[in-house]
């Protein structure tokens, strides 16, 4: 799938370029993110595991990384916050494969560890920061990571920020989800179930359906850390769900893909050259007639109502055009002179006489109307058509590899 989905991004590219301009710039901008999001949690290799470590002040995230690393790695202490800048534990034989990503993250801070090699960790920043910059860099880097290790303390477990602002609205990631109540030996033997069962319940209260809690001491008191070997090998199975965080990014995708579609597709669009000609054959009519400003008037009222059904970028391009269609209409009239009762009465008699067929000039007031407002809208409305087919093409290619890998 990794492969499949790398492919896959220069269609996303291509959706994204051939609908700026026509759709609504959010839904764009939504999905050019999503694509840069996956591509950079594509460029290393599948057998590795980027792993983020978050949590709040003081729940012990820098001695977890010690504790993994079997080193000091992390500063660890009572300062707030203590961990101001991203740290990155690489594996040594990895760290050339990880430059890369790691350089797209703005992650400079990197210690090699000697460890399992198939593990990166990441230390963030504190959750519950008060500098404004952490938050902001733990929210743009969460979404693009393998795994997130939420690591709380019997303290901070029931932390509002954390379960309100962070893990209920990203629980459609859970499958992404470890939970770490971390610092138990602050705890009597018999109350750490006690707490770890406190600590499930209140992520299923955010959405999380099966939380998987693990009880660690990465820095006791006394003796070694424990529980951390569960949770390396509870990460090491991540490694066989690496296929499922992809699929998360392929479904993302597919979604985004399919609000495209709807937004890009129009009935308008469809018919517009039948629509034209009989909107623009009936103001060039009233304009023989001698009701030019009836046909101006009509005829931008169609463009105004075609520019509503199209929404996004192209309704405000055609609105625009829609506001400049009457007095266009009417220089186009202009320029081909407006006939006058005494010349309609001359050319009706010069018609019964050698059978001509049409109006003077009706032929030519078309032909200049069509090329100076039916060409604006044309242009407008191509650019929305191959914006529609280049999302069709990504949404099929999408399907296919739903059903492939689904």
């Amino acid at each position: 799938m990794h492969d499949a989905l790398v492919g896959l991004l220069d269609k996303v590219d291509t959706a994204v370029a051939e609908s700026a301009g026509a759709l609504r710039r959010t839904e764009v901008e939504s999905v050019a993110s999503l694509a840069r999001d996956t591509r950079v949690r594509l460029s290393y290799p599948e057998s590795i595991v980027v792993v983020a470590l978050a949590g709040g002040t003081g729940s012990g995230k820098s001695s977890l990384v010690n504790a993994i690393a079997g080193e000091e790695i992390a500063l660890t202490g009572g300062i707030r916050p203590m961990t101001s800048e991203p740290l990155a534990l690489v594996p040594a034989d990895g760290a050339g494969a990880l430059s890369g990503y790691l350089d797209e993250l703005g992650i400079t801070d990197r210690v090699e560890h000697h460890g399992p090699s198939w593990l990166c960790v990441l230390d963030l920043p504190d959750n519950d920061s008060v500098e404004v910059e952490h938050r902001h860099r733990v929210d743009s880097l969460l979404p693009r990571v393998d795994m997130v290790v939420w690591v709380t303390d019997p303290e901070k477990y029931r932390d509002a920020v954390i379960h309100h602002r962070y893990i209920s609205p990203m629980s459609d990631y859970q499958e992404q989800f470890l939970f770490v109540l971390n610092q138990i030996d602050r705890l009597d033997p018999e109350d750490v179930l006690v707490v770890a069962n406190d600590l499930g319940r209140a992520l299923r209260e955010d959405g999380i359906r099966e939380p998987n809690v693990m009880a660690t001491a990465a820095s006791p008191v006394a003796g070694p850390p424990y529980g951390v070997d569960l949770l390396i090998g509870a990460l090491e199975a991540a490694v066989e769900r690496r296929l499922a965080v992809n699929r998360k990014a392929l479904a993302d995708l597919a979604t985004a893909s399919s609000r495209l579609v709807r937004s890009s597709s129009s009935a308008h669009a469809v018919d517009f050259e039948k629509q034209w000609a009989e909107q623009l054959a009936s103001a060039v009519d009233l304009a023989i007639s001698g009701r030019a400003a009836g046909g101006a008037h009509d005829l931008a009222e169609y463009v105004a109502n075609l520019a509503t059904e199209m929404g996004g970028e192209t309704q405000h391009r055609l609105q625009d055009l829609a506001i400049e269609t009457h007095g266009a209409f009417l220089r186009c009239v202009a320029a081909q002179g407006s006939p006058t009762r005494t010349r309609r009465s001359w050319m009706r008699r010069k018609r019964r006489d050698d059978g001509s067929g049409d109006e003077p000039n009706r032929d030519d007031l078309v032909a200049t109307v069509d090329v100076e407002i039916g060409g604006p809208i044309r242009e407008i409305l191509v650019q929305r058509g191959r914006a529609h087919a280049a999302i069709t093409d990504l949404a099929l290619a999408l399907g296919d590899l739903e059903r492939k890998f689904g």
